[in-house]
């Protein structure tokens, strides 16, 4: 995971800020992995004391203590697996007005701000609006939509896009190394991840990826007269982002095996390449444009499930009105 965020323009824009001595007072590190998102920070937290790419004894005892979260000029709130609440914030007060003991910087990192409710986010509003002299913010947060609108005004953004499923699969086999996972378990978890490692990690682990697979291409492949029973068995997944990841997915490589079977060429950039033969049957069901038109309707869909539609009523929406343009497309 490291390795990834080294590489992120996030991780270049701040590490060029601090090697020219130009931080700001608070940053807004956004990054869409609950489960990685505390160590990130702490990747983020390393360059504002330039122990990143620790090569003294000295460098390498303040990377391990961030690590640890026992460094005094680094704090680090909430609790793991805790909320970012009042009483968190009237501490981190209290810290501010204490001078760094080791350093000319005092860093306090806070994740993941976007569950932390409006009455704690207003608390920490009025030191990020007078910054002590010497602290820096670094907030985490898996998403913008639940932070304050004065909150975001008064941070610096470090955004970090999906990653590319390739990159994500490249990190599953570094982390995995037991040999207990194929190179099929490590692209199907990958395609369903939406560019989160973490996300990745929680299907690979909780092994229900496959079933996932085949639900995603039964909606795809089944009959009409089917369709409302396979709606309402599907909708009850736990796991709603990974489907609607996977079917993106699906969509994109018939899309890819449709017109590079069309120009005779190979289909190297297929991610879905061991479900090659469902992935046909997908190509030869939908036309092009109906393809292309699903990557839309699956953006409005993944949209609509953040913010708590239902989902079986938002899948058969979905569906309905993919088979519907593909079936127009057919009478033009």
């Amino acid at each position: 995971m490291q390795t990834l965020i080294k590489n992120t323009q996030a991780y270049r824009l701040l590490k060029a800020e601090a090697q020219k001595n130009r931080l700001s007072h608070a940053y807004l590190l956004l990054l869409d992995d609950k489960r990685n998102l505390r160590a990130a920070l702490k990747t983020f937290a390393k360059v504002l004391f330039s122990c990143d790419e620790p090569t003294t004894d000295f460098e390498k005892r303040i990377s391990e203590r961030i690590d640890k979260e026992t460094f005094s000029d680094c704090l680090f709130f909430p609790a793991p697996d805790k909320k970012f609440v009042v009483e968190d914030a009237e501490r981190l007060t209290e810290e501010c007005m204490l001078r760094p003991v080791e350093g000319d910087i005092k860093v306090f990192v806070v994740a993941d701000f976007a569950e932390a409710n409006a009455p704690s986010q207003n608390k920490l509003l009025k030191l990020l609006e007078e910054p002590p002299e010497g602290v820096v913010f670094l907030l985490g947060a898996t998403t913008a939509f639940p932070v304050l609108s004065t909150v975001l005004s008064r941070v610096s953004k470090l955004e970090i896009p999906p990653f590319d499923e390739r990159e994500v699969a490249q990190a599953l086999r570094r982390i995995y190394t037991d040999g207990k996972y194929t190179e099929s378990d490590f692209s199907l978890c990958a395609a369903a991840s939406g560019g989160s490692v973490g996300g990745a990690q929680n299907t690979l682990e909780e092994g229900d990826y496959r079933a996932l697979v085949d639900e995603a291409f039964a909606l795809l492949l089944c009959t009409k007269e089917g369709l409302p029973a396979l709606i309402k068995k599907t909708g009850e997944t736990k796991r709603k982002k990974e489907l609607l990841y996977l079917l993106r997915v699906i969509f994109r490589d018939a899309l890819l095996l449709k017109s590079l079977s069309n120009a005779g060429k190979d289909n190297p950039h297929v991610l879905l390449r061991v479900e090659t033969e469902r992935l046909k049957r997908v190509a030869q069901r939908f036309k092009e444009t109906t393809l292309l038109y699903a990557q839309n309707e699956l953006s409005k869909a993944e949209l609509h499930t953040f913010f708590n539609a239902t989902f079986p009523q938002c899948l058969e929406l979905l569906i309905a009105k993919i088979f519907e343009n593909n079936a127009n497309r057919r009478l033009q």
